[in-house]
């Protein structure tokens, strides 16, 4: 019966087998699968890449409203400065959840990715679950009838991993056994899973009871993931650049690594080499999406204005912003504005009368009517 998983779990099985086909190298097919997921995921990087971008070109806005508010602890005030900020992140289109998705569309593609490396008799092989059940079935009635030990990990009905299922075969020989058709399954048939000429086998579990080349996996394990865990925070932007430097972050950055070390020990070291080859094309691909959409930085005057524009009140920010905007023609500085009155003009200063004037009107004669004798006029006291 095919399971919900199966949907995820057949196509990254085809792309395996594609690459074991190609280089009939299991190390070699791993590395392919690998870059082939990465190409395909790499546009979920992208996402997250411009929104890092755009969480960082809002830095110096977010700071200025964090300043506003800087020192006060109360919660309506915090509830205040939250408000503000969601605010300005819709006024900008921005998700600050965006990033989140790409991590957790990969989530299914991880825990898929385990089953298939672990069970190359149904994703690589493509042998049916009738199949595979009676091979377990045959393991089992050989090892019971020969005396050999460990035969009861086989019974029927029990969880046995492919691998070890796989590892079985060979020692009892795979001629035993029959493929979907009822043929008797041939080496060729297999993933060989021994590189460097049989001196690793990527289908066992690395441990320090069988002292072998295996261990080099969990150790390669740990160097790639402290040195991808450092170069992708440095490449990466952090909306909370001084956590850095706490020491709950530096523990977390060393128990990651540690983490990973630690489960390379207990499952097969093929799995421990794809997390090697995943991590090294995690570091490439964050180099390049660093390199197409940098973070952009600014300078202590870009914050400093950011300030001066929170500072503002609402309707001083509504009245810069319609002062963006001029008329094509020049406005008069002396038009009133928004209909206040207009100034008033200053009165010209009456010129005094001049002296020749006064000497004019001193000097002029009444006349006299016509008619009438200068003899006969009254005379002037």
């Amino acid at each position: 019966m095919t399971s919900i998983w199966d949907i995820i779990n057949i196509p990254l099985g085809w792309i395996l087998k594609l690459g074991y086909e190609l280089t009939h190298n299991y190390a070699l097919a791993l590395f392919f699968f690998a870059l082939v997921l990465q190409i395909i995921l790499f546009p979920l990087g992208i996402k997250q890449q411009k929104n890092s971008v755009k969480q960082a070109s809002l830095r110096p806005k977010e700071m200025a409203i964090r300043n506003k508010y800087a020192g006060r602890t109360d919660k309506p005030t915090q509830d205040k400065l939250n408000q503000e900020i969601m605010e300005l992140y819709q006024r900008e289109n921005f998700n600050p959840m965006g990033g989140c998705l790409p991590m957790l569309i990969q989530l299914p593609i991880i825990f898929s990715l385990y089953n298939v490396v672990i069970s190359p008799l149904k994703y690589v092989c493509g042998f049916t679950a009738d199949t595979i059940n009676a091979i377990q079935a045959k393991v089992y009635e050989i090892m019971s009838t020969t005396n050999m030990t460990g035969f009861e990990t086989f019974a029927e009905g029990k969880a046995v991993r492919q691998l070890d299922l796989l590892n079985r075969m060979r020692e009892l020989g795979v001629g035993n056994f029959l493929d979907n058709s009822g043929s008797a399954i041939t080496e060729e048939m297999l993933p060989n899973f021994s590189i460097f000429g049989g001196m690793m086998d990527l289908s066992q579990t690395p441990s320090f009871t069988n002292f072998n080349l295996l261990l080099l996996i969990p150790l390669l394990t740990l160097i790639v993931t402290l040195g991808s865990t450092f170069i992708t925070r440095k490449l990466t932007y952090n909306p909370n650049p001084e956590a850095q430097n706490d020491l709950s972050m530096k523990i977390m950055n060393l128990t990651m690594p540690l983490l990973s070390v630690y489960i390379s020990f207990t499952i097969a070291a093929a799995i421990g080499l794809y997390w090697v080859f995943r991590n090294i094309l995690s570091i490439i691909q964050q180099v390049i999406l660093v390199k197409m959409f940098p973070i952009p930085k600014f300078t202590e005057e870009d914050y400093k204005a950011a300030e001066r524009e929170a500072n503002m009140s609402k309707r001083q920010i509504k009245k810069a912003e319609k002062q963006k905007v001029r008329s094509l023609h020049r406005i008069d500085e002396d038009d009133p504005i928004d209909g206040a009155p207009a100034p008033a003009q200053p009165q010209k200063p009456t010129e005094p009368e001049s002296d020749d004037d006064s000497d004019d009107q001193k000097d002029k004669k009444p006349e006299l009517k016509e008619g009438v004798n200068p003899d006969d006029a009254p005379k002037l006291k």
